[in-house]
């Protein structure tokens, strides 16, 4: 089904919830991968200049994917970082840690950004962690991502455990992230 299509269908409901996509195909809503896609990684303020993969195995991964111009996933940053810093009292939080929190720009669907002006962009939300950009719309397209702020729990093995749509509060995100945690546990 086209994401077009869908939206059209959608817009309505979704009204307010967030930015919603433009139109570019969609996987028909599967929520796990098997091969991990490649995300670039911004140098910015907590975050490092590299690539990452989602999934990464032996961990779980926070993915808060979001656009620069949309304001509800300027405002979810916030709460993002809530849960970053309340995870990382009791869980190793960070690129080599059991939890990952990476933000995730979508620069498939609208005009790109030079990695500096990401960064610039990252430091004005006072973002502290992992900033990657889907530069082929490949992660968004797998986690059936239509609309922003979408935010995934995602384990090792690229099953999401838990997922929000439009924006949430610090301890759903946290709560979502135990609960990949306790299913990757058993």
């Amino acid at each position: 089904m086209k994401r077009r299509a869908f939206i059209a269908g959608t817009a309505v409901l979704a009204a307010g919830s967030g930015c919603l996509d433009d139109g570019a195909d969609s996987n028909d809503g599967d929520e796990s991968t098997e091969s991990a896609v490649e995300l670039t990684t911004v140098d910015a303020s907590g975050s490092e200049g590299g690539t990452i993969g989602v999934p990464s195995r032996g961990q779980v991964q926070l993915v808060n994917c979001i656009r620069t111009t949309c304001p509800t996933s300027r405002a979810m940053l916030s709460r993002v970082g809530e849960a970053r810093d309340e995870l990382a009292t009791a869980r190793e939080v960070g690129p080599d840690g059991d939890v990952h929190v990476v933000s995730v720009v979508d620069e498939y669907s609208g005009a790109a950004s030079s990695p500096s002006e990401l960064a610039d962009w990252w430091a004005e939300q006072d973002g502290d962690w992992t900033l990657a950009v889907d530069e082929d719309g490949a992660l968004f397209e797998d986690y059936g991502v239509t609309g922003t702020p979408t935010t995934l729990a995602v384990d090792g093995a690229g099953e999401v455990h838990w997922r929000d749509e439009g924006g949430t509060t610090a301890t759903n995100l946290v709560s979502g992230v135990e609960t990949a945690l306790e299913a990757s546990d058993s």
